[in-house]
């Protein structure tokens, strides 16, 4: 450990987000095995229970300051947006390639750019622009319309996309009066309350070993969720965002060992499509740092 804080802030802001993609890979590919025995709601509702249980020293550590609000109606919202966005993205993830589930993902920091424009009334530079009509190349590049066999998955994917975007709106608003904290509590308690009774109609004894595999999912996810924030605490996000590729890289390898399944070359060229778009649209050096996003996993 000694030496790994040695290391510059950006080397280590790099090493985080490699984790981070790396996590969020496994995390995809533990829903895609328990899918198989066990129903999406299901499995959303004991990863949340699971995340809140990892999370609970942190909020009794001082739970006063940490669920201090003025804003409960927001968490609420965002806890239940988030709630949604989750079941259907874990569900997009048991139905399309794993690898091509990430790769229309890497839009979602162009399309949070553009709707930051239209309801946050930010101002946006030339480049981001020129960034967002790349990415939309690169998606393209990806489903191929015309070419190849319309999935209905997509439909579902690009739900879940529009979801993550409006969490990411939300959260943006909150972080100007809510510590981050108290966003995740609020969000751990709306987001396992909310999920019973969906799960409800699906309950079923878990055994030993799905047990230690349900209780890894949950600890995978907030492990994503501390990566991905030390990265962004050590480092600009224009640094680290491109290393957000990696989560292909490391999908395509588990998914290939674990299910056959080998990546699409369209696939690859449109996530490097929108890789190069993501890259145009992030802050250039020197600019004011951006505030972590969060993504719901």
């Amino acid at each position: 450990m000694k030496r790994f804080h040695k290391l510059s802030n950006n080397a280590q802001g790099i090493i985080y987000t490699v984790l981070a993609c790396f996590f969020a890979s496994l995390l995809i590919t533990l829903v895609r095995y328990l899918s198989s025995e066990f129903h999406i709601f299901f499995i959303v509702m004991v990863r949340n229970f699971f995340g809140l249980l990892f999370f609970l020293p942190e909020i009794m550590h001082d739970y006063k300051k940490v669920l201090y609000t003025n804003h409960l109606r927001l968490h609420i919202f965002r806890g239940v947006n988030g709630l949604i966005s989750m079941m259907i993205w874990f569900y997009v993830v048991t139905i399309l390639p794993l690898s091509e589930a990430v790769s229309i993902s890497f839009i979602i920091p162009i399309l949070t750019t553009i709707a930051a424009v239209i309801f946050l009334k930010e101002k946006v530079s030339r480049h981001s622009w020129i960034g967002s009509i790349i990415g939309f190349i690169g998606i393209l590049i990806i489903l191929r319309p015309g070419f190849k066999e319309f999935n209905p998955a997509y439909f579902y994917s690009f739900a879940s996309v529009i979801l993550w975007i409006i969490s990411n709106l939300v959260i943006k608003l909150m972080t100007k009066t809510e510590k981050p904290s108290t966003i995740v509590a609020y969000m751990s308690f709306v987001m396992l309350i909310c999920s019973i009774p969906f799960a409800f109609p699906y309950m079923k004894p878990i055994g030993f070993e799905s047990l230690i595999w349900f209780a890894l999912l949950g600890l995978v996810s907030n492990l994503t969720h501390i990566c991905i924030s030390n990265a962004y605490t050590k480092s600009d996000l224009s640094t680290v965002q491109p290393f957000d590729f990696t989560r292909l890289i490391f999908t395509s390898i588990i998914s290939y060992f674990v299910f056959d399944e080998i990546i699409d070359l369209w696939v690859i060229i449109g996530s490097l499509v929108i890789l190069f778009g993501v890259i145009i649209v992030m802050p250039r050096r020197g600019s004011k740092k951006q505030k972590v996003l969060a993504v719901d996993v």
